[in-house]
């Protein structure tokens, strides 16, 4: 069972399969700590593999998520909840990039006209502001918000490659910049 705020979201997995373009914002909370929201995020990501697989000509998805969960949901329990959640899910998408080649691959050989990007949004240390703060949303076959765009155009942000994976850097961090350097 949705709720009013998945309706736009539970539509637009269904308008997938017709879409020519697709932008799509994650990055509230409630993609990692809610169960009914996973089950939401998890058909859309179902739909846009399925769309891809179906008919990867003329497609171009862009789609921005978090780097890493904010590290204050619900304390150190459901801090780790949201975290594995996150992880799970982007190892997922991961998965369904690598398999048709999508840009940010290093194998890049995606289908002429599909044109899938998906880029990371790295949260702020605390008690500092966000810089890219674009609305959750998706749009299909249409513009999404100016700030949107200028979220995506925003310096600071990660390419999700495929093929990337996370080394602990000298500091005991997730650094991306030490993502394949070390590997």
């Amino acid at each position: 069972m949705t709720d009013d705020r998945d309706t736009q979201w539970v539509e637009a997995t269904n308008a997938v399969e017709a879409a020519e373009t697709v932008w799509i914002v994650q990055l509230a909370e409630r993609w990692l700590v809610d169960p009914a929201t996973a089950g939401v995020r998890d058909a859309l990501d179902l739909a846009l593999f399925r769309r891809l697989l179906r008919a990867p000509r003329g497609i171009a998805i862009r789609r921005l998520l978090h780097y890493d969960p904010p590290s204050d949901l619900g304390g150190e329990v459901g801090y780790e909840r949201a975290k594995l959640e996150h992880e799970d899910w982007v190892a997922r998408v991961r998965r369904q990039l690598a398999y048709v080649g999508a840009a940010g691959s290093m194998n890049r050989n995606d289908p002429p006209d599909c044109d899938y990007l998906i880029r990371l949004v790295i949260l702020p240390r605390a008690g500092r502001q966000a810089t890219v703060t674009p609305p959750d949303g998706i749009w299909i076959d249409s513009a999404p918000p100016d700030q949107v765009l200028e979220a995506w155009a925003a310096d600071g942000l990660i390419v999700l490659d495929p093929h990337e994976v996370n080394v602990v850097g000298p500091y005991s961090d997730r650094n991306p910049l030490w993502v394949g350097i070390m590997t």
